[in-house]
């Protein structure tokens, strides 16, 4: 009896030890070579769409490695697992929730800051809409042996004050861009100042000579043209405010990329915004400074 349950014994043993070798499989990160069997283990079980969403978070989570012309990569196998490092031990599934989290985290707090900003500048905002910008024209006007542009506009003080100064902004917009195509801000002093109702026409020679665009029709760019801050005589400041058409174009598009990771089993690493110009998450910093470190 005694022999037979231990025998008993050693059998649950060996079936207990098999079954934890049975488990999931996890990234190896104990050498270059076990890092590579280790992918390819993680990849087999996934759907199609599964191993979609692996590569995309570990391009998340440790970027891209650029190849030379033979298709070799560049850093050095040593290089490439310190990259991984962080995520030894890791099932697939925990790489991609880490993945999904840490980029969830990343545009819901860019949408936050977007928000909070918005919200700080509402007053202002309605305000400044008060003064208004019409007629816009563009013409050329040659410097040495360049044309350069000239922008020409119609301002209308609708406000209750006398302004002596505008602060405003021109920028270019691309549909589904992020930044402008093209933006520039400009301080314009009315010397005699514009009472309200009053309307004047300014001549602004820009900076930069891509505004020469504006001559010749670009239906797939926006412009625009809004003030951003106005003051009194004496610089004394009316009415102040960062948020203009520009910043609610962003949040339009960073509200867009939550819905689409919310929705989808995406990252939606190209779509803004986007993690190489995305303000760092303290809780990602393992595995992203060991790809930058790299």
């Amino acid at each position: 009896m005694m022999r037979w349950r231990a025998h008993r014994f050693f059998v649950l043993m060996v079936l207990t030890v098999a079954g934890l070798g049975c488990g999931p499989h996890t990234l190896d990160v104990s050498s270059p070579v076990a890092l590579g069997r280790s992918l390819v283990k993680l990849r087999e079980p996934l759907s199609v769409d599964e191993r979609a969403l692996f590569d995309e978070s570990l391009q998340y989570l440790v970027g891209e490695f650029p190849l030379r012309q033979d298709g070799s990569a560049v850093p050095s196998p040593e290089r490439v697992v310190e990259r991984y490092r962080p995520l030894g031990g890791l099932t697939a599934d925990a790489i991609m929730s880490t993945a999904q989290m840490g980029r969830l985290r990343e545009v819901r707090s860019a949408v936050e800051r977007l928000e909070i900003g918005r919200e700080a500048s509402e007053a202002a905002r309605l305000q400044l809409r008060s003064f208004r910008f019409s007629e816009v024209q563009v013409y050329k006007r040659n410097r040495g042996y360049l044309e350069w542009p000239v922008i020409q506009i119609k301002a209308t003080n609708d406000t209750n004050h006398m302004v002596h100064l505008v602060h405003f902004r021109a920028a270019l917009l691309n549909s589904g861009d992020e930044m402008p195509w093209l933006v520039e801000e400009f301080d314009h002093v009315v010397f005699d100042g514009l009472a309200p109702g009053e309307r004047g026409v300014w001549r602004i020679e820009p900076n930069q000579r891509e505004w020469i665009r504006l001559i010749d029709p670009h239906p797939e760019l926006e412009f625009t043209l809004e003030a951003l801050r106005l003051e009194a005589l004496g610089g004394k400041v009316l009415t102040t405010a960062n948020w203009g058409l520009v910043e609610a174009r962003r949040l339009e598009l960073y509200q867009q990329t939550l819905d689409r990771i919310q929705t989808t089993e995406s990252l939606a690493l190209d779509s803004p915004p986007y993690p190489e110009t995305a303000e760092q998450d303290p809780l990602l910093d393992a595995s992203r400074q060991a790809s930058n470190s790299s």
